[in-house]
């Protein structure tokens, strides 16, 4: 099926997702749904994009993580797999580093996005008082870190978690 795209050599995994649910109220079925596709699939792509990649001895993946992964979350499952995405990165940028393939991840803090328009108001104030600019960020800002890292990030950049959070964490 990867063939079919033919020669990949970049990937970003940016699919992602929030309940938005308190840990006690979390249905299995919305933790495996999370675990699947925050955790599972970026594993899954890695894996099936970095076969040609090795071939090549070059490729470069960046994977999407979040601030979630080091700070306390209101969605337990979603830090959690955030944290999972980070070791991941490491853990991949440890096996395809021999090959020539860079993995690294971006770490956003809040950005406006259809995820943070369900944050409650209160959080939303919360969060807004930790950013230095006291400004949310933007999709093109994560885009230009993301940019970075398939196109200009030295080579011996690997396994790097770059946190492009505006000073999020807590204060």
């Amino acid at each position: 099926m990867i063939e079919s795209l033919g020669e990949i050599h970049a990937l970003v995994n940016n699919a992602g997702f929030q309940n938005a649910l308190p840990y006690d109220k979390y249905p299995p079925a919305a933790r495996q749904k999370i675990i699947r596709i925050n955790l599972e699939a970026p594993a899954a792509l890695m894996e099936a994009v970095s076969h040609q990649m090795k071939k090549r001895k070059s490729g470069r993946i960046v994977n999407l993580a979040s601030i979630a992964a080091y700070t306390p979350h209101p969605d337990l499952w979603y830090g959690a797999t955030k944290a999972g995405v980070a070791s991941l990165t490491r853990s991949f940028a440890s096996y395809l580093g021999p090959h020539g393939i860079q993995v690294n991840a971006v770490a956003p803090g809040p950005v406006e996005s259809e995820m943070l328009k369900v944050v409650d108001a209160a959080r939303r104030a919360s969060l807004l008082q930790n950013l230095y600019s006291e400004r949310i960020g933007t999709a093109e800002e994560i885009a230009a870190a993301i940019l970075w890292l398939v196109t200009g990030a030295p080579a011996t950049m690997n396994g790097a978690i770059l946190d492009v959070n505006d000073g999020t964490f807590p204060r």
